[in-house]
């Protein structure tokens, strides 16, 4: 997007405030949040490689009219991170605790991912455009990472990087091929699976079965940006900050280790979240998320 492009959409986000519409959570088989609405709403079909400006703003609008609280006083980035995730936007806010930085990153999905019925599809896709969809649900994901630093533009947050994670494996061999160029690691970071080193530090936050009834339907942590982030289940900006500020030092203390009274915290918010199985419309596998009254 152009400067102008990005930052007209900043000053809708920044001059607007609501409520989001109730609706349930619900993950995937693909192991995917989204959230679902008891009424339906038009997706209209855009460039699967590149969305036009004027698509982009209409559906901020749709996503302002759904779940403001997810993207409220947020920057939209002028293009996706990493950016390869195509059709997705991502909304972004710096905040500080204690002496450290985070992000705020939330996306959603322009595009619509779960099966639609002949009736749902108003217009076909075709090779470079995605269908036009009458759908009751936004795919989501939020997450907070340790924050190094921003690149901005006035106002406007446009990049970011993140504080690198120095418990994981980080190592990357490149093969040895003087025909090919060596490739840095940010380059080859989204080609690494670190399932394994997720599930260790699970293991070494006491994230147990008990603690977190989700399992591995929804990781609540997981690395992104070369970072370690912390994932959450609920589209609200504010109440994922006042989740967050009881158990921030979980990306700030990995090395000299996580107060007892920190990891209590989180295991409370953990524990909050319960999971019942059931079906989607095309017979596939399909989590409901429900989070219990909580004080966090």
């Amino acid at each position: 997007m152009k400067v102008q492009d990005y930052q007209s959409i900043n000053r809708i986000l920044n001059e607007t405030s609501g409520k989001n519409k109730p609706g349930e959570i619900f993950v995937d088989n693909l192991h995917s949040p989204y959230i679902q609405f008891s009424e339906k709403f038009l997706i209209p079909g855009t460039s699967s490689t590149q969305p036009e400006f004027g698509d982009i703003k209409n559906f901020v609008q749709t996503v302002l009219k759904y779940i403001p609280e997810a993207i409220e006083g947020t920057c939209l980035l002028p293009e996706p991170r990493p950016k390869r995730e195509t059709g997705k936007l991502f909304f972004v806010r710096p905040m500080i605790f204690g002496s450290s930085r985070f992000l705020y990153v939330f996306s959603v999905d322009m595009l619509y991912l779960g099966g639609a019925g002949s009736d749902e599809i108003k217009k076909p896709g075709s090779q470079n455009m995605t269908p036009s969809i009458l759908t009751d649900r936004l795919y989501f994901q939020v997450k907070i990472i340790h924050l190094h630093s921003t690149k901005e533009v006035g106002e406007n947050v446009i990049d970011f990087q993140a504080k690198r994670f120095q418990g994981g494996i980080f190592r990357v061999e490149s093969e040895k091929d003087d025909n090919k160029p060596i490739r840095r690691f940010s380059e080859i970071f989204d080609e690494i699976d670190f399932s394994e080193t997720e599930s260790t530090i699970r293991e070494e936050l006491g994230i147990t079965p008990e603690v977190w009834k989700l399992g591995r339907i929804y990781s609540p942590i997981g690395i992104d940006y070369l970072s370690l982030s912390l994932r959450f289940l609920i589209p609200s900006l504010p109440k994922t900050i006042g989740q967050f500020r009881n158990f921030y030092p979980i990306l700030t203390e990995t090395e000299a280790g996580i107060p007892e009274e920190t990891l209590n915290k989180y295991h409370e918010y953990l524990s909050s979240f319960e999971v019942e199985r059931t079906q989607s419309k095309s017979g596939n596998i399909l989590w409901k998320v429900i989070q219990k009254s909580s004080d966090n």
